[in-house]
């Protein structure tokens, strides 16, 4: 019942997509109006010029006549060029105006003959010495005027006006019989049926792309959760080896180091399986979701040519299907590219993230800051990418309908303008976290220091860095106060150890009894995979009336010089009270 319910709830959606994508392809060339157009105003293209789909040369501008039923090209018609259109000459009739006129009288034929039952007739008659082509037919008694040859068609066309007429008569008349046979009731009735059977093809279509689109979904669905499975099974074996290391009993520090390489080695070599499993999905994930974007397109295409052909069936769709072919097409054309390089742009970045966090010659914790942020990196060129081609396309589209983008743009910039300067914070916070990001100054984990403010990094994006302090508070700071920055576990951390002891003791004994505790901490399993090298003592830094001051550097893994410093701490006290070894103490 549910699988049936989903299968309803697509094919509804589907065919609402269809009766949008119908209306939308009816509603896209404008419905011819009963007056004559004006002429152009202010608000229209340069007076000057010649408007578009007239070709001036000379004296004589021409345009083309259309059919009333599918918008073929008839015939052209000439008239005395209009070189200013805000002011045309008295008696002077653009061609475009007469144009429009032919066309308006062809629609009235095309009522007239789709009413007769009989096919009506084209003549030629003469009225006022001009020769007009006519229409007559048996339900009215008046004929009706269709064209009027002029002097300048037969000049242009290189006839004389009887010429001319003859041609035309011969056109409009073949014209009127195809009106007459496509309305008649059989071919009418014939076609309709036609469509109805592409459209049903167009729905078994959409039903056969419903369950290819589903299919890939539940393969990307399968991959995620194997890949899941084998992120699991890749941590559990990490976190077995590690405990089987730590159970093992490290004799000498030959021995300690050596297993301390191959187990660095071996949980590097399991990070970096994890990372190429991760981008092996996305790379198969991507390949589903190209293969998913196609099924979407095809089923647009589909539909877009099963319309189109419908309208070039059915006589009453006809006038459109034309129109059909040029702009929704070019427009489709347009986004299918646009969506085709968003997916491939997102492609490249992940595979240049792929090279750049497998680099193997660096360290784990190395691999593993790039691996986060690769994340974040990816994901703002992802975005930005998305954002760049979509306001491109969207000016296209806007440019095909003749929209001043030019004008958007001016627009954009002026209100661009006045936003920055409402919001320089806002864009110092995004600067400044793209540099923060660029120069890796810090990451998600860190510890850094930032002014009076100190915490481990929770959160890292390009406005805000969020801290947890020791006391648990969550701090939020802009990017835009991060000036100076600390970071402390970059890569390695210290332990800056300095103790002040009584002169009385032996200088010579207290270093020795340091570098046995910094021997004995170094040699120790728990405390060897925090220490990439043994503590340096460094010796006495300082005397005076205090005493002496004795310094110990101790180099960790990154968090972890706070435990190691707690440690080191009391064996020192617990071997300087084995040993007799007073603190000075004011």
């Amino acid at each position: 019942m549910f699988l049936f319910n989903r299968f309803l709830h697509s094919i509804i959606r589907f065919v609402l997509v269809s009766v949008i994508t119908i209306a939308l392809v009816l509603g896209w060339s404008a419905i011819a109006h009963s007056q004559l157009p004006s002429l152009p105003t202010a608000a229209s293209n340069d007076p000057h010029q010649p408007p578009k789909g007239v070709t001036r040369l000379g004296m004589y501008e021409i345009a083309s006549v259309y059919s009333p039923l599918d918008r073929d090209i008839l015939f052209e018609i000439v008239s005395p060029t209009v070189f200013n259109r805000s002011q045309p000459p008295d008696g002077s009739l653009p061609v475009e105006v007469r144009a429009e006129e032919i066309t308006q009288r062809l629609m009235r034929a095309l009522e007239r003959t789709h009413k007769a039952k009989q096919t009506p007739l084209v003549s030629i008659a003469i009225l006022n010495q001009d020769s007009i082509l006519q229409l007559s037919d048996d339900r009215t008694t008046r004929p009706l005027r269709l064209v009027t040859v002029t002097e300048p068609d037969a000049d242009y066309h290189g006839k004389t006006l009887e010429e001319l007429a003859q041609e035309w008569q011969k056109i409009l008349q073949a014209e009127v019989e195809r009106i007459n046979r496509l309305f008649s009731h059989q071919v009418l009735w014939q076609r309709i049926g036609q469509a109805l059977q592409i459209s049903i093809g167009l729905v078994l279509g959409s039903v056969v792309l419903w369950l290819l689109r589903r299919t890939l979904i539940r393969k990307q669905t399968a991959l995620q959760v194997s890949h899941q499975e084998q992120i699991a099974a890749v941590k559990e074996h990490v976190v077995k080896r590690t405990e089987a290391e730590t159970s093992t009993t490290i004799d000498t520090i030959e021995t300690s180091d050596r297993t301390k390489a191959d187990t660095i080695a071996d949980l590097r070599a399991h990070f970096l399986e994890m990372i190429q499993h991760q981008f092996s999905l996305k790379r198969q994930l991507g390949i589903y979701s190209l293969l998913t974007l196609l099924v979407f397109w095809a089923f647009i295409l589909m539909w877009y040519i099963g319309i189109v052909v419908i309208m070039s069936r059915v006589p009453y769709l006809m006038r459109w299907w034309t129109e059909a072919l040029t702009k929704p097409l070019a427009l489709l054309i347009i986004w299918f590219f646009i969506s085709f390089v968003i997916r491939i742009g997102k492609t490249l970045i992940d595979r240049l993230t792929d090279v750049w966090t497998t680099h193997p010659p660096l360290p784990l914790s190395e691999t593993q800051r790039i691996a986060l942020r690769a994340a974040t990196i990816s994901g703002a060129l992802k975005g930005l990418i998305t954002f760049v081609f979509i306001t491109l396309g969207v000016l296209r589209s806007l440019n095909m309908f003749n929209v001043p983008t030019s004008s958007i743009l001016a627009g954009g910039a002026v209100i661009g303008i006045a936003i920055s300067l409402g919001s320089q914070s806002l864009i110092k916070d995004l600067v400044n976290g793209c540099l923060i990001l660029m120069e890796d100054q810090f990451a998600v984990g860190d510890v850094i220091e930032i002014g009076d403010k100190s915490g481990l990094v929770e959160n890292l994006n390009l406005r805000v860095t969020q801290l947890r302090n020791d006391e648990g508070k969550l701090i939020t700071i802009p990017n835009s106060n991060i000036t100076n920055v600390s970071n402390l576990t970059r890569l390695w951390s210290r332990v800056d150890f300095s103790i002040v002891v009584a002169y009385e003791n032996d200088p010579k004994q207290v270093l020795e009894i340091l570098k046995q505790v910094c021997k004995q901490l170094y040699s120790e399993v728990e405390w060897r995979d925090r220490l990439p090298e043994s503590p340096q003592v460094l010796g006495i830094d300082d005397l005076s009336h205090m005493g002496m001051l004795v310094r110990v550097w101790i180099k960790t893994a990154p968090m972890e010089q706070w435990n190691v410093g707690r440690e080191f701490r009391l064996r020192v006290r617990q071997a300087f009270e084995a040993n007799n070894i007073k603190i000075e103490v004011n």
